[in-house]
């Protein structure tokens, strides 16, 4: 069995927890040890069933060789702050891929993706390191999708889509095929992808529109 902690005890924490629990259901892979959290209120707690171990500092005196972490840290730029740290204490990644997750095998997988139920992934796709795809969406054809992306529930990327690094696209939008998005750009909620977004925009409405242009923070 693999030895994993997950990063972040938040709601989206304690749904890659589940993730594990289903697949541990049908086959005894996961020694869950717990969370990892820098919230010092949590630390100590349990949370559904499992303790918050400590902050990022635990790590660094309980690492071990076949022990790894999956980051479920939702903000695309939080997320990337919390790997860097993770990556100076030299620890493993594991993927979370739930069990009833449709993804064939012309599907490249990068390190610590996380990918939740009901989700489609079909063929030829490149999925980045640190990508979080979130409840029932599918991902078409030759898309690539970028580090640090995460992907809310219902999306749908459609064929020879590319995203890239830390894009966020919010809660059931949808991109037509053959769409580009941009580095460290978010696509709101519902939003319907016509054209090509920009790098570091926000974009909403259907057909989705840029409405902000900075760098979010």
């Amino acid at each position: 069995m693999k030895s994993v902690v997950i990063i972040g005890a938040g709601g989206f924490g304690r749904e890659v927890l589940e993730i594990f629990k289903d697949q541990n259901a049908i086959s005894q892979t996961w020694d869950i040890l717990g969370f990892i959290d820098e919230n010092d209120k949590l630390i100590g707690k349990i949370v559904n069933g499992y303790p918050v171990l400590g902050g990022l500092a635990w790590l660094k005196d309980y690492n071990r060789p076949g022990m790894g972490c999956v980051c479920a840290v939702g903000n695309c730029e939080t997320r990337r702050k919390v790997i860097e740290k993770l990556q100076e204490v030299g620890v493993n990644f594991y993927n979370a891929i739930h069990p009833s997750v449709i993804i064939s095998e012309f599907v490249e997988l990068g390190k610590d993706v996380i990918i939740c139920a009901g989700s489609i992934l079909t063929v030829n796709i490149r999925i980045g390191d640190h990508v979080h795809i979130n409840l029932n969406c599918t991902v078409g054809h030759d898309a690539v999708i970028g580090d640090y992306c995460t992907i809310n529930p219902l999306v749908a990327v459609s064929g020879s889509d590319r995203l890239g690094e830390g894009v966020y696209v919010g809660s059931g939008a949808t991109l037509i095929q053959g769409i580009s998005v941009g580095d460290w750009s978010v696509i709101g909620a519902g939003a319907v992808v016509i054209d090509d977004i920009s790098s570091e925009v926000i974009a909403v409405g259907v057909p989705a529109k840029v409405i902000k242009s900075d760098r979010l923070s």
